[in-house]
């Protein structure tokens, strides 16, 4: 007989709850007001617990911040984009499902790429996690340029490390935001217009 799951005990439960709602809190105000100039007492308030709490299961506001990076680095939408950009079966194909992917994460965890971007510029805690989520924004898209490059569609002389840090330089947040909202692009002429300059830099004619 397979073994059952062990029953959730009630009181991880709730801490569970309790801390997904100090997440939301601190996501809310580190976005309103930044993160330096948020307190964990009011972060506490926010989500109507004791600072303490916020300290022993958060981490204080560096744990925090370091799990609003992980929620956007490691997401289930993360993990989908890549399983459908490696699954399609052209070069092109690959990267329309990479850019729709990327328009999509930004919708979702737009405002948590900009929450730490933002605090690098001030932390040097913040800035350890911003070279964090790099490094897994460039591990992820080498594992979608070498499903390229599997397929034969990478032009002659691109590596799958430089591909991946072409898409790297056109993707992120900071120039997805520049044209989409700065230039008042919009994200659909936005995602197409940088799915085009990859598409031209890295696969074949």
């Amino acid at each position: 007989m397979p073994e059952q799951a062990a029953p959730v005990n009630r009181r991880d439960e709730y801490a569970q709850m309790t801390r997904q709602e100090v997440i939301k809190a601190a996501r809310k105000l580190f976005a309103e007001n930044g993160y330096e100039q948020t307190k964990v007492e009011r972060v506490a308030r926010e989500a109507r617990v004791s600072p303490a709490t916020v300290y022993a299961q958060c981490g204080g506001k560096e744990g925090l911040l370091r799990s609003l990076m992980d929620m956007w680095t490691m997401s289930p939408t993360v993990a989908r984009i890549m399983a459908d950009a490696v699954a399609a079966p052209t070069g092109a194909a690959k990267l329309k499902v990479l850019g729709q992917g990327y328009a999509a994460h930004a919708a979702e965890a737009g405002d948590i790429m900009a929450i730490v971007e933002r605090a690098a510029a001030s932390s040097d805690t913040a800035r350890e996690f911003m070279d964090i989520a790099d490094e897994r924004h460039r591990e992820s898209l080498e594992v979608i340029t070498q499903s390229i490059a599997d397929v034969g569609a990478l032009a002659d002389g691109v590596t799958v490390t430089d591909a991946a840090l072409i898409i790297y330089f056109h993707f992120r947040n900071p120039q997805f935001v520049l044209a989409s909202e700065t230039f008042g692009w919009g994200v659909e002429r936005t995602t197409q217009w940088l799915t085009e300059r990859v598409a031209a830099a890295i696969l074949k004619d």
